[in-house]
């Protein structure tokens, strides 16, 4: 559905990551854990595409969507100027989202600006671990930590927790019964690694470059594994989240 969202909130979490809260009720009774919005920034054609951004909260009870984005160019550059008050043009929720199991042991493993879907997940989950990966700067952690049972950071500049990546604190994945990730594609590429050497489940969130959000346009397409046949499937509509068996990282 296409919907013109009142910003309830955006703020900046810190160098260049900002969070946007939207009162958007119509759109949070669809949305469900790994979902994303597509967002036009203005009214005007430049920038041209909206921009996918994949939702980290969904607050039922007052109506809000919350999303994590990176300032990475001039459309995003738009978005952290835009006003609590002010209205943007959304479509969603979009994608398959993530399927949640209650009653198993499970882990959320994020990287950089990948760990904001993954907030929704802890936030569901009553028995979940986390393990996030940052550059440097961090963000969201006194949420992850009131909402998972253990949370184990890493950073590359070693300013909190273990110095290096996500995946190297990572020690014993096979107590876990179900793994959902995001991040950069080297980190889930080496969690699909992981997952399969212990024989656990894992189901990962792939972020792609895309154009129109519905499947027409093919620019998101991703490598995927069916029985004994590799296909080509779009992440906006058939992903994003895949089981990380079925992805070709190498493709």
């Amino acid at each position: 559905m296409q919907r013109m969202c009142k910003i309830i909130e955006n703020r900046e979490l810190c160098r260049d990551v900002y969070e946007m809260r939207l009162e958007c009720p119509e759109i949070v009774q669809e949305s469900k854990p790994g979902q994303f919005l597509h967002i036009k920034i203005n009214k005007s054609a430049d920038p041209l595409l909206r921009r996918p951004i994949s939702i980290s909260r969904i607050y039922r009870d007052t109506g809000c969507i919350s999303i994590v984005y990176q300032c990475v160019g001039k459309g995003t550059e738009e978005m952290a100027a835009l006003k609590q008050g002010e209205y943007i043009d959304v479509i969603g929720p979009l994608g398959n989202g993530f399927t949640l199991f209650q009653r198993k042991k499970s882990a959320v493993i994020g990287g950089g600006i990948g760990i904001a879907p993954l907030l929704e997940i802890v936030a569901e989950l009553t028995d979940c671990d986390a393990y996030l990966g940052f550059r440097d700067n961090t963000f969201k952690l006194d949420e992850f930590a009131s909402a998972c049972k253990e949370l184990h950071i890493a950073t590359e500049d070693g300013s909190l927790g273990s110095r290096g990546n996500v995946t190297d604190i990572i020690k014993d994945i096979k107590k876990y019964e179900i793994v959902y990730a995001c991040g950069p594609k080297a980190m889930l590429k080496r969690i699909k690694e992981l997952c399969a050497e212990k024989n656990v489940k894992c189901f990962i969130s792939i972020e792609e470059r895309m154009g129109c959000g519905i499947g027409a346009c093919l620019v998101c397409a991703c490598k995927i594994k069916e029985g004994d046949a590799w296909h080509y499937k779009k992440v906006c509509t058939d992903g994003p989240v895949f089981e990380a068996s079925e992805v070709d990282f190498d493709d």
